[in-house]
This record gives C-alpha cells, sequence and structure tokens, in this order.
C-alpha cells in the first residue's frame, strides 16, 4: 500500500508509545545527503520511516551489523523500514526476525528521530523527510538473519560504549557514502547520549 497522504508520523502512534512507555526523547536532524537523497526520496513510495532496533543481551553488549555492498569496517545498529500500512510496534517485531531471527524478549520505545534531508548545502528547497523510531530490545541468542535479501554480511556484538566511535567511523566515510554515513551516525549519537547510563549498567535489568 502507497503513501497517498499519509503521515510519516500518525499522531495516535505517537500517543500509544507515550501511554505505553512514557515522554522519550526526540531529536532533529539535518543531513547533507548528497547522492543518497535521492534514494531516501524514492524509498518513501514503499516506507514512511524506519525502526532503529538498540538490540542487547544480558550481558551487556549490543548488536551491531555490516552489509555485503557497505564500506569496509562499516558496521552500525539495525534498522528496517515501517510500511505505510503498518505501525512502528509491528515493524519492530517484523525486522528483529527478518534481519536477526533473533526473539523479542523485551522491548521499550527509547524515542523519535525525525530528518530533513538536502541534496547539497545549496539546495534546501528539494528536501526529503524521514523519521527513526528508537527501539530497545532485550534478547539472547546468536543473530541468523531470515531475510537473504537483507544482504547481511556480518554480525558483532560491541559494548556499548563503542557507539560514539561507530558514528565518528559512519561520518568519515568518502564518497559516495559520506551523505549515508553522516545519517546513520545521527541515530548512534542519539541512542548514547540520552540512554548512555541504560546501556552501560554493570547488569542488565531482567525484570
Amino acid at each position: 500500500m502507497g503513501r497517498l497522504n499519509r503521515p510519516l508520523i500518525a499522531p495516535s502512534e505517537l500517543e500509544t508509545l507515550t501511554a505505553r512507555f512514557g515522554p522519550q526523547p526526540y531529536h532533529h536532524a539535518e543531513v547533507i545527503g548528497g547522492s543518497w537523497w535521492d534514494e531516501v526520496r524514492r524509498s518513501l513510495d514503499r516506507r514512511r520511516g524506519e525502526v532503529l532496533l538498540v538490540v542487547q543481551r544480558p550481558r551487556g553488549d549490543l548488536l551491531v551489523h555490516t552489509k555485503a555492498f557497505y564500506p569496509p569496517e562499516a558496521y552500525r545498529l539495525p534498522t528496517g523500514g515501517i510500511g505505510w500500512a503498518e505501525t512502528a510496534w509491528e515493524a519492530l517485531h517484523r525486522e528483529m526476525a527478518e534481519e536477526t531471527g533473533l526473539p523479542v524478549q523485551a522491548a521499550e520505545w527509547w524515542g523519535l528521530i525525525t530528518y530533513a534531508l538536502y541534496p547539497a548545502a545549496d539546495r534546501r528547497d528539494l528536501e526529503a523527510t524521514f523519521v527513526s523510531f528508537v527501539f530497545y530490545v532485550r534478547t539472547e541468542g546468536e543473530p541468523r538473519p531470515a531475510d537473504p535479501g537483507e544482504q547481511i554480511a556480518a554480525f558483532r556484538w560491541v559494548p556499548p560504549g563503542t557507539l560514539p566511535e561507530i558514528a565518528r567511523r559512519l561520518e568519515s566515510l568518502d564518497p559516495p557514502w559520506r551523505g549515508w554515513g553522516a545519517f546513520r551516525a545521527v541515530g548512534h549519537r542519539f541512542v548514547w547520549e540520552h540512554h548512555q547510563h541504560r546501556l552501560t549498567s554493570t547488569r542488565v535489568d531482567s525484570s
């Protein structure tokens, strides 16, 4: 089902998430996407945004992955598209199954990021908007993606404290990946800035 005139963020969806998990942080980012901008614009025909998955196992490590076509060592937190006909909560569970094959033992909404994406600094008349719903997921086991179309090449479990370094590495990618890397870095900085204490606790709460 296509976009039609639907909003990227349904007010009722935010109300439901807030009622369940309480108010969460919000951030708006402006990113110069370069050649990647057009891909984002075209992707809005099939998705209205994405879920950003902060997947943590009991020992505290976070799951990151890379894909076959990424630049070397371009690992990042998993994400997955939100279709126009589904909620972010539904997309969270679908994408966890498709991208990791891991069970969702518990999940929490951790915030919202909106983006204004431009092809160049002097082309702010060509704005593409996008949104990331950030979810924290507790799980156990080793990832085994169910969808080969994702082209996931490798997974790693990393300490939460590596998130700022991952963001810096993404921001330093050479063209044509620079705009994509700048966009991806935003979510990693958001998670670290707003949820550092929870992620780095010596014991992940199992309640």
